[in-house]
């Protein structure tokens, strides 16, 4: 994360991680008819492209959430030049460590979710490509613009392109946003605020909760947290 936060167990992060090692198709698609388009929801500039039935729950959205959170931290982090050697140092650390990175591991946590929904059983196999396509799309973009960005900073130029590296992290930002802008909003705000709810519970700030800070959520978002834990660490 490009937070400070607890890291996460490294066997867990290895299996989330290896989703990155399964394909996902992509093609090029038919362009739908306007009366298909107008079935489906246009939400901040993307487009969905196939219905789905069934979306995973919002513990598997969690871990993205936090992500979310951490670069519009960023973007207003990099707006003072005197805070660049710490948001430089944050990249580093998020790029580090090859397939096990925290960049892997995030990008592994998004591509898991994609795979994990389910499809409208009716739907053209080549419109479920085209909408995959535009997910990993916003998920790849997303961290390219972070290291776009990792490495205008360290530029002995930095100085003197201090648009690019605010270009750069906005970037970043736009293009998780419309990822997240292609996901039922419902789940969105759930997960914004069990997120919220988990940061108040977390009284000492270790990045975990203990049995006495879980039960300050409610039940149902205890439930949440423990399945998001399991996943995750």
């Amino acid at each position: 994360m490009l937070y400070e936060h607890n890291p996460v167990d490294d066997s867990r992060r290895s299996l989330v991680v290896s989703s990155l090692l399964s394909a996902i198709a992509i093609s090029t698609a038919p362009t739908r008819t306007s009366a298909a388009d107008a079935a489906l929801p246009t939400i901040g500039g993307a487009k969905q492209s196939a219905r789905v039935a069934e979306w995973p729950g919002i513990d598997s959205l969690e871990p993205m959430y936090e992500l979310k959170v951490s670069i519009d931290a960023l973007v207003n982090g990099v707006a003072e030049p005197k805070n660049w050697p710490f948001v430089e140092k944050r990249l580093d650390k998020f790029f580090q460590g090859g397939l096990f990175s925290e960049k892997n591991f995030y990008f592994g946590v998004g591509l898991q979710y994609m795979n994990d929904m389910k499809y409208d059983k009716s739907e053209l196999p080549s419109y479920v490509i085209l909408d995959k396509e535009t997910r990993y799309a916003a998920l790849e973009e997303t961290m390219k613009s972070l290291e776009r960005l990792k490495s205008t900073l360290s530029s002995p130029n930095a100085s003197v392109i201090k648009d690019v590296i605010r270009d750069n992290a906005i970037a970043s930002q736009t293009a998780l946003a419309s990822w997240f802008a292609l996901l039922p909003q419902g789940d969105v705000a759930a997960v914004q605020q069990l997120f919220q709810h988990v940061q108040m519970a977390d009284t000492n700030r270790d990045g975990k909760l203990s049995d006495n800070e879980l039960e300050l959520l409610s039940p149902l978002e205890q439930e949440l947290w423990k399945k998001r834990v399991k996943k995750f660490g």
